[in-house]
């Protein structure tokens, strides 16, 4: 490593108002934290009782609600974990899906430990998804071995193109996902095809649950949030709504959807991980596109003729957010937002259950996971204005098959 990892992890912390820092890269510098009891819940292997029957998911108060699934993809066993909402209409009625992408060295459980987000899921009547990105162990400075876990949003290990370099020459070098053979300087993400293992989730999640492929939405937090973009870009026929949270993609990759796909962009304004404004971080010396070009590439995909103008909503300003959108899209009522946080750093503003770190695992990921800390039981302080804003933003579309 050519950096120390725990000085600038002591840096970044002093700055940080919740869990959330853990969620992007500069996660990479910390061992194992020091959790202990594990969370009371259901087994990996429970089931369903028949296809595209919505099994009633038990309760926020017991602690419980996640269903693990396998698949096998690029000859590897990927898997991903199921939430479904406690109460459930019964019938032939179709349930929205939020398919939910961790960050860098997070797990899918860990994730929705630090977020909460069954617990949202619950009181608003929807299905959420955690996929697992694929990870190894690596050592960090002083040897002691930690788990990275990432994306392959087809940006981050690609060369540089005439829109500038993807990291400083001083910038810190990140362990090489061994699928990859070697990596260049500045790359870091799974070569995996992390694309292809998100659209086989869907297909299944369409075939064993009652899942509205009309109203299926994507979200993801700091490198999820760049797998969110490439989603968004090269699956956006899938989705109604998309909304990356404190990423974006590396220079000249940013893309827009194949068609019209809504897109709401959370960002900090104090940022050193994943700056917006293009600069490098001071967090590790990477770059970014900035979150205006994001938006700009989005709105022309999306055919927006006005904007970027003023964009509010009583959520927005309770969180203290200031937001742009282009509108007066293709289609009627689409909208592309972008929300800058400017006292946020890289978390997820106002989602979060304190104390929790989303680098823990879960008891359904206990064993596919081994070594890894497990999460406390949720009893921190728990917000969710964060999820507030994305949710009223999502489900106001759906698509037009």
């Amino acid at each position: 490593m050519q950096e120390n990892y725990q000085t600038i992890l002591s840096s970044e912390i002093d700055t940080c108002r919740d869990s959330e820092l853990f969620m992007g890269r500069s996660a990479i510098r910390i061992k194992y934290a020091l959790l202990a009891a594990a969370i009371l819940v259901v087994s990996a292997g429970t089931s369903l009782s028949a296809k595209n029957e919505l099994s009633a998911a038990p309760s926020v108060e017991d602690q419980q609600g996640m269903l693990r699934r396998t698949i096998r993809h690029d000859d590897v066993e990927r898997e991903y974990f199921v939430h479904l909402p406690s109460d459930v209409v019964a019938g032939d009625t179709r349930i929205p899906v939020v398919v939910a992408i961790h960050g860098y060295t997070s797990t899918a459980t860990g994730f929705q430990a630090a977020h909460g987000l069954n617990r949202h899921a619950d009181e608003h009547g929807y299905i959420v998804v955690y996929p697992q990105g694929s990870h190894f162990l690596a050592d960090d400075e002083r040897g002691s071995p930690f788990r990275v876990t990432s994306w392959n949003e087809l940006a981050a290990n690609l060369p540089q193109t005439s829109a500038g370099p993807h990291c400083t020459a001083d910038s810190v070098q990140y362990p090489c996902p061994p699928e990859c053979g070697e990596c260049s300087r500045c790359a870091w993400s799974s070569c995996y095809d992390d694309v292809g293992f998100i659209e086989k989730i869907l297909d299944e999640i369409q075939l064993e649950f009652r899942a509205d492929s009309r109203r299926t939405y994507l979200l993801g937090v700091s490198s999820g949030a760049m797998m969110t973009l490439r989603l968004g870009c090269n699956l956006s026929n899938r989705f109604a709504a998309i909304v990356p949270i404190i990423g974006q993609l590396a220079p000249g990759y940013a893309c827009g959807p194949d068609v019209d796909l809504p897109l709401l962009h959370l960002f900090g304004g104090l940022d050193e991980t994943v700056r917006f404004d293009g600069r490098p971080g001071t967090a590790d010396g990477f770059i970014y596109t900035t979150a205006e070009d994001t938006a700009a590439i989005w709105a022309t995909a999306l055919a927006c003729k006005s904007g970027p103008g003023n964009w509010q909503t009583v959520l927005s300003d309770s969180a203290g957010l200031r937001c742009t959108a282009y509108s007066d899209c293709h289609v009627d009522g689409h909208e592309v937002v972008s929300c800058l946080d400017p006292d946020g750093y890289h978390e997820w503003p106002e989602q979060y259950v304190r104390d929790t770190s989303a680098t823990c695992v879960t008891a359904e990921q206990y064993d596919s996971i081994p070594g890894q800390a497990h999460c406390d039981p949720a009893t921190g302080e728990y917000g969710h204005l964060g999820m507030d804003i994305v949710w009223a933003f999502m489900k106001r579309y759906r698509l037009e098959h």
